[in-house]
């Protein structure tokens, strides 16, 4: 299997957006709890003891939902992360080609998991979230989608069916 990509990039407000989503997706049930919580000690008869919880978990709640905004892309995130580059992929390797002549590759072996959404690919290289993104129309046809998610499948970093 050779798979080779066209040339892509992602600008730093559209990668903001992506670690958004990505971020409310993985915390939807904390945020989820975080508002059971707050319903729950607003509905409780009014005493000076809750009024700690209320702001407590009110805090919590605002705090997780604005964290992703706060993070500053130009010093959290590499600089390649906004290069234009290629992928070239084959049965042992991922090689990204950047713009600037740099060159990244690794091995199958050290991604931990992907995830396929309806416009990109999102390839784990550690649990804590540090992913190398993949936008679906970079695959030159249907046919190299189809063959990299059975090769995704077959490495079982991903789930298809």
């Amino acid at each position: 299997m050779q798979i080779k990509t066209k040339t892509f990039s992602i600008t730093p407000k559209e990668f903001r957006q992506l670690l958004a989503t990505q971020y409310y997706r993985q915390r939807r049930n904390l945020l989820i709890l975080y508002a059971v919580m707050i319903v729950i000690t607003f509905l409780l008869p009014f005493d000076e003891t809750l009024v700690f919880l209320r702001i407590y978990f009110l805090s919590l709640f605002i705090f997780s939902l604005f964290a992703p905004f706060l993070i500053n892309l130009k010093k959290t995130q590499p600089i390649l992360n906004f290069i234009a580059r290629y992928w070239e992929i084959d049965e042992n390797f991922i090689s990204i080609y950047y713009e600037d002549g740099s060159i990244s590759k690794f091995r199958f072996e050290h991604l931990t998991k992907a995830i396929k959404l309806r416009e990109y690919y999102l390839l784990y290289m550690t649990t804590v979230g540090y992913f190398h993104y993949l936008p679906i129309s970079a695959l030159e046809s249907e046919k190299d989608i189809h063959r990299f998610d059975l090769f995704l499948e077959g490495k079982q970093l991903i789930k298809l069916w």
